[in-house]
């Protein structure tokens, strides 16, 4: 048990905010903080992996990756397109071709580490976590689960609640966040109204309502081809608007991986 002066003490890192590499997102109020966990739901192909590797990338967080969604050289190629703002048939070309000197000074100073496991268990989870503070002897200050369903828990769907896996899942990663005082970022799919990621998602859009336990709740959808936005549905440090209908707007070029702030909060 603790006081509330000696709850100071016990936080360790948890409430320390990370860098937000987006302005719009800065204004609007939203951050991210260590010790918490967010969510990210989107229609599949909307962006959201690339929205999450360019944040770590722009603002050079110390990121551990579960990329269960996206391998190795889908990864490679989208880091270096985003880096070195080159299209990512070239970058796709070099990542093949096992040809990427000419790339190799920044990927090398990216503090992010990825495990590729299409399927990790908690186990796998917790094992990368002890690799990563056996090697710098702390831990990650962001942890990116992509995607949730793809994590085994050992929990068995019902009829009842086919939800039940994931509600589980969240609660350990709340726990996690908590213990390592890293910020955790999961990513989710949405209901089926809102696959096509063309309109705003509200927080009721989220598939099986997991939304309990983040502390922040982030939709995306594409208004256009070119343009990603981002709604923060549920938000316990700041603002939120559960419909959705209020997000910001970032500029996505999706053949060299650039996400830039032109922006500009959209109000229902």
């Amino acid at each position: 048990m603790f006081s509330l002066t000696q709850s100071i003490r016990a936080m360790g890192d948890a409430g320390d905010p990370l860098p937000t590499p987006f302005n719009a997102i800065e204004r609007a109020g939203t951050k991210l903080y260590r010790g918490q966990v967010s969510l990210t739901s989107a229609g599949g192909g909307t962006g959201k992996s690339a929205f999450w590797l360019v944040w770590m990338l722009k603002a050079r967080i110390p990121t551990l990756y579960f990329s269960a969604d996206s391998d190795a050289f889908i990864q490679t190629s989208r880091a270096i397109s985003a880096l070195y703002q080159v299209d990512m048939e070239e970058a796709m070309s070099a990542v093949r071709r096992k040809q990427i000197a000419q790339y190799a000074l920044r990927l090398d100073q990216c503090p992010i580490r990825f495990n590729y496991n299409a399927s990790p268990s908690l186990d796998d989870i917790e094992n990368s976590l002890r690799c990563w503070y056996e090697l710098y002897n702390e831990y990650p200050h962001c942890v990116i689960v992509d995607n949730v369903t793809n994590v085994r828990t050992g929990g068995e769907a019902n009829a009842e609640d086919p939800f039940a896996g994931l509600e589980a899942l969240m609660d350990y990663l709340n726990t996690m966040a908590r213990e390592t005082g890293a910020h955790v970022a999961a990513m989710h799919h949405t209901t089926g109204p809102y696959n096509d990621g063309d309109k705003p998602i509200p927080k009721s859009g989220v598939k099986g309502q997991v939304t309990r336990v983040p502390a922040l709740v982030f939709t995306l959808h594409k208004p256009s081809e070119d343009t990603l936005a981002v709604s923060v549905v549920k938000d316990r440090s700041g603002r939120s608007d559960a419909t959705g209908s209020s997000f910001v707007e970032l500029r996505f070029d999706g053949q060299t991986m650039q996400i830039t702030d032109d922006v500009f909060l959209v109000a229902a």
